[in-house]
């Protein structure tokens, strides 16, 4: 597949990011890269900034409906769609069964990608309402899970939807940074963890209808 001039652009500059950081990643150094001109990149671009945004879109916020699809799509139970969940935010950004096509992304290192992503978000609060956009996009589709699963009789209709909502999102959150940042444990013993905890919330002795086993103390991610 030809990539045209600004997806080309948009992909070096983040391949340079994830290496460099966005902040150390010069418009020469992207010039080089694409093997552009610097006329033909500010034809599409006003700045770097501008690069920045169209980066954003293509490798953070088009993921999202690409994850939302494979979890509706596999018409699992709700404990496996939070599975699909832990696995897509983590290590299936250019895999076939969040994406379809393995080509939309390069091969890049996960670690990388997070740490960049949260550098951006810290750097450049212009752009933290895509994140935020993403984020109550994210929190109306968890919170439709939880309804569809509480109507399905998989979690106690007593529960409070809105808090699970919350915990579910800290914990799918909150397991990047600590993967990120201590090497005691995997991140398949931090996921499997997880959704251990979330299991234990959701199944009280009264539920019915779930078929979904134990989780063993870790889970493997292909």
């Amino acid at each position: 597949m030809i990539m045209n001039n600004k997806d080309k652009i948009t992909e070096v500059t983040f391949l340079l990011s994830l290496e460099k950081g966005f902040d150390n990643v010069s418009m020469k150094e992207i010039q080089e890269a694409s093997g552009l001109s610097a006329g033909s990149i500010y034809y599409y671009f006003k700045d770097k900034n501008d690069i920045l945004i169209s980066l954003l879109n293509k490798y953070f916020v088009n993921n999202i409906p690409l994850l939302k699809e494979a979890i509706i799509s596999s018409n699992a139970s709700f404990m496996e769609k939070l599975t699909i969940a832990f696995i897509g935010t983590t290590t299936s950004f250019n895999k076939e069964r969040i994406h379809g096509n393995s080509s939309i992304l390069p091969e890049f290192n996960y670690e990388d990608y997070f740490v960049l992503m949260m550098s951006v978000y810290h750097q450049y609060p212009e752009v933290r309402h895509i994140y935020h956009e993403v984020r109550n996009d994210l929190n109306n589709f968890y919170q439709e899970l939880i309804q569809e699963a509480v109507e399905n009789g998989e979690i106690s209709d007593d529960v409070d939807t809105k808090a699970l909502s919350i915990f579910i999102q800290s914990c799918l959150k909150g397991h990047i940074t600590l993967w990120l940042n201590q090497s005691d444990f995997s991140l398949e013993e931090i996921v499997g963890a997880n959704l251990r905890m979330i299991k234990e919330i959701i199944e009280p002795t009264n539920i019915i209808g779930c078929e979904y086993s134990p989780l063993s103390n870790s889970i493997k991610l292909e």
